[in-house]
């Protein structure tokens, strides 16, 4: 009897040292390193990107983490590519952190991943869109959003598809022009947009770079207003999307359609900055919404509780960064982390590579599908997101619609062409 009562009390100890054992590693939280600029001049888009991350968190958190684990965020302010660097190596070399995720623009994504990849650390990156991003040989960098030649095809695309009908004019005469801010993220797009024109057969009557932090946009708006382009495609970050249009209204430049390209063109604080003459403009972005019939049905239901729950918080609807934001961080919080039982980089890696997503998985419209050294068309790519949603939206009086393509749109396009800022 005292050798069973003995042997009892020991499976009693040990299963309650289990327990305890499981309930501490329950109670450790999952710490993910966010790189984002929250001041500076990149602040807008990145606390656009921060609010809806924040958003993710709560929600996986109230639905009780992951694997009964909470998720814990450490904030970096990325303000510069050289303050990313720095903020990186901070919290992976004195936190330990073994994950990162952001950035919102290009010149950070390159940073953080770079140094994320000296560390072996596993980065997914939200929005950052640059090619160079996934090619060059890293292993542990997944960029979920879409890269910068899908922003200047989903821009030519509609100019073809849409716009010529819109104002009246075949596309071979139609007279496009194109804008873009000298850095990583706009030569990107620069240079797809100009190669897939090329493709198309379409001539650009004015094709220029311009210093993103330049303080005078005279010189450009009058060579536009010399051209008279019909369509006008511009990639610009918010200070200098702000001075380009007031500058346009001062001069007095109107062209028939006007494309902005995510980043400044799809920061909320333009409308802020300029008013309801926003009204009109429209944007290759990711989607900040799209039609809920091409969404699973699981989907739906987070989509709008991400929507409510941001409108609730920062009065007005979520833009496309918002949306690409959550949809990504979403997808990190449900479809790999699950999967995981160490949660390390390697784990990591080797469970998102083998994620196959069809579109429609997540919020935004995207499915997820990463290359791994294996795409034809770029045998050198890693960790670019094949399925990455993008298309067009425009600006509304009451926050934004999406317009293209057809199958993710959720309103037809209008005020084509843009009227004169006389009547704007």
């Amino acid at each position: 009897m005292r050798k069973c009562s003995r042997i009892v009390a020991c499976l009693v100890g040990a299963a309650a040292i289990m327990a305890a054992a499981g309930l501490a590693q329950a109670q450790q939280t999952i710490r993910i390193g966010v790189l984002l600029p929250v001041t500076g001049p990149f602040a807008k888009n990145g606390i656009e990107n921060w609010e809806a991350m924040q958003i993710a968190r709560d929600m996986i958190n109230e639905r009780g983490g992951v694997n009964g684990r909470k998720i814990e965020y450490l904030l970096g302010d990325a303000t510069s590519p050289n303050a990313a660097i720095s903020e990186a190596e901070r919290l992976i070399t004195k936190d330990g952190i073994k994950i990162t995720t952001g950035s919102f623009a290009s010149p950070l994504a390159i940073a953080v991943s770079q140094a994320a990849e000296r560390h072996g650390v596993f980065h997914w990156e939200t929005t950052g869109a640059a090619e160079i991003i996934t090619r060059r040989g890293f292993k542990h960098t997944f960029q979920v959003g879409a890269p910068a030649r899908k922003y200047s095809q989903a821009a030519v695309d509609f100019t073809i598809d849409d716009l010529a009908k819109r104002l009246n004019k075949p596309v071979g005469e139609l007279r496009i022009a194109l804008l873009w801010e000298n850095r990583a993220f706009g030569k990107s797009v620069g240079d797809g947009v100009r190669a897939y024109a090329t493709k198309k057969n379409i001539k650009l009557v004015y094709d220029e770079g311009y210093d993103q932090f330049a303080t005078d946009m005279t010189p450009i708006v009058q060579k536009l207003k010399d051209v008279k382009p019909d369509v006008l495609i511009a990639i610009s970050f918010p200070n200098d999307a702000i001075l380009f249009q007031r500058k346009a209204k001062e001069l007095d430049f109107n062209v028939g359609a006007f494309i902005g390209v995510s980043a400044g063109y799809s920061s909320p604080d333009l409308r802020n900055s300029i008013g309801d003459a926003v009204v009109g403009l429209f944007v290759s972005d990711f989607p900040p919404k799209v039609n809920a019939n091409v969404l699973k049905p699981e989907v739906r239901k987070v989509a709008d509780e991400f929507t409510k729950r941001y409108e609730d918080k920062m009065k007005r609807p979520p833009a496309g960064h918002a949306s690409a934001g959550f949809s990504a961080i979403w997808a990190l919080f449900t479809e790999v982390l699950p999967k995981a039982k160490t949660y390390e980089p390697g784990e990591l890696r080797e469970i998102a590579l083998k994620l196959d997503l069809p579109e429609g998985s997540l919020v935004n419209g995207s499915g997820i599908k990463f290359t791994n050294f294996d795409w034809p068309d770029e045998p050198k790519d890693a960790g670019q997101n094949l399925r990455a949603a993008i298309g067009v939206w425009q600006w509304t009086k009451d926050g934004n619609e999406q317009v293209y393509p057809p199958a993710l749109a959720t309103a037809q396009p209008s005020m084509v062409p843009l009227p004169p800022w006389n009547k704007r």
